[in-house]
């Protein structure tokens, strides 16, 4: 009796121990759907230098992002390559020093293709250009195309713990390289059809040009029965470098990620999304972004190497960053309007570049008029000189309508990123439209 007791024991004993193993793996394939609904809450403060100071500022922040994705490539490694998206709610609120910010996307652009394009994120409507801040607000959100690239991709036993890839910690922390990192993944119980398991670690990298180094705290549902990972709630202390084209912040923040796989909807279907590219590589014109003058004196379609930093009445300064390299400056000005049919002189236009306060030129370089269309007369004066005493060199153009409008647009930028910065500055002269375009 007593062997045959041990042996019950045992019998008793032996599925129950099956169960504190399983395998958290999800084996994707094109066409399927997920429905997801991400909330994220930020808080904590933006360091600012103001006459040789920081100043901080309170900073917080909620979103709320709700769609319908489908799959539509995988890659080798079973990981998402490429998705639809089409926006159901997408909706940021930020305070920052006391002023409120709302974002939300355009009924128009609410399709949205997300995809990895040489190792980099990012996203673009087939609808046509976003404006930087739907592209900040859809791009920088929390990546559910890859999400399940958390998980160990193998059978697991509870208590044990694996590494998450490189590739999936970059796509997540929203990196654009990615230095290293320490997270790791724990399963800690089995209970019914529920694992649940839990992240952890740091992860440093660059961000528009500035380090980042984050602490990551997360926990995980994955749904044994239908092999997906359904919940994720990941937490993150943040801390960020001044750079080019963003201040430091220190924050905190949290996403609650809800993910349900479901059947493919209607405005998700191969006739629906006949207008994303096929191709790899994004088509150009989908990729530019969309700026209008608040007065209506200015649009202009560009590339996302510039960013927006600052934005006044009479002015608006962008900057070029090319893979976390600061390359050029550019400041737009609309300038007074002059008679129907007449402009600024040439010597008139260089002797006000040459005037300008912190500037002091020492050899002209280019000068001349450039090649334009509609009528327009644009003109350039090149010099090199110092700018608040650091080398530099100046691209100024002039613009002017056949009606009078005029517009200086002055790109500014160390002597050794001349070549770097090419035919970029023609570029966006060309895409100016004064007044701006009609929508």
């Amino acid at each position: 009796w007593r062997v045959l007791g041990i042996m019950g024991l045992l019998l008793t004993a032996t599925p129950f121990g099956w169960a504190q193993s399983c395998t958290l793996l999800e084996s994707h394939q094109p066409g399927e759907c997920f429905q997801i609904q991400l909330d994220m809450k930020l808080s904590g403060e933006m360091r600012i230098r103001k006459e040789g100071k920081i100043e901080p500022l309170k900073l917080e922040a909620a979103a709320v992002h709700e769609y319908p994705e489908r799959v539509l490539v995988v890659g080798q490694d079973n990981q998402v390559q490429k998705t639809a998206r089409l926006y159901q709610t997408a909706k940021l609120t930020s305070t920052v020093g006391g002023e409120r910010i709302e974002r939300t996307l355009r009924p128009e652009r609410q399709l949205i293709v997300a995809q990895f394009y040489k190792d980099q994120a990012l996203v673009y409507s087939p609808s046509g250009p976003l404006t930087r801040e739907e592209l900040e607000l859809t791009g920088d959100q929390f990546n559910s195309a890859v999400v399940a690239g958390v998980l160990p991709g193998k059978d697991v036993a509870v208590g044990e713990t694996w590494k998450v890839s490189s590739s999936v910690v970059q796509a997540l922390c929203n990196f654009e390289g990615l230095t290293e990192h320490t997270l790791s993944g724990k399963l800690e119980s089995v209970t019914g059809d529920t694992a649940t398991f839990r992240l952890s670690g740091t992860a440093a990298g660059i961000d528009l040009g500035a380090i980042a180094k984050l602490t990551i705290e997360a926990v995980g549902r994955f749904d044994l029965k239908s092999k997906r990972l359904v919940y994720l709630e990941w937490k993150e202390k943040d801390e960020r470098d001044q750079g080019p084209v963003s201040p430091a912040v220190v924050v905190e923040s949290t996403v609650t990620l809800k993910r349900q796989p479901i059947d493919q909807p209607a405005a998700l279907s191969d006739v629906a999304l006949v207008s994303v590219p096929q191709d790899w590589e994004p088509p150009a014109p989908m990729m530019q972004l969309d700026y209008r003058d608040p007065q209506g004196r200015y649009s202009l379609l560009y590339p996302r190497c510039w960013h927006i930093t600052a934005q006044m009445k009479d002015q608006l300064v962008l900057r070029c960053m090319d893979r976390g390299d600061f390359v050029a400056q550019a400041v737009l000005t609309p300038w007074k309007k002059a008679d129907k049919g007449k402009h600024m002189t040439a010597e008139e236009f260089k002797q006000a570049m040459n005037e300008m306060p912190g500037w002091q030129m020492e050899k002209e370089l280019q000068v001349g008029e450039v090649p334009a269309d509609n009528g327009r007369w644009v003109y350039r004066y090149s010099a090199s000189g110092q700018m608040d005493g650091v080398a530099a060199v100046q691209n100024c153009y002039l613009l002017a309508t056949p009606e009078g409008e005029q517009m200086i647009v002055v790109f500014t930028m160390t002597p050794k990123q001349v070549d770097k910065l090419g035919a970029r500055d023609l570029s966006l002269i060309g895409s100016l439209e004064i007044p701006a375009a009609t929508k």
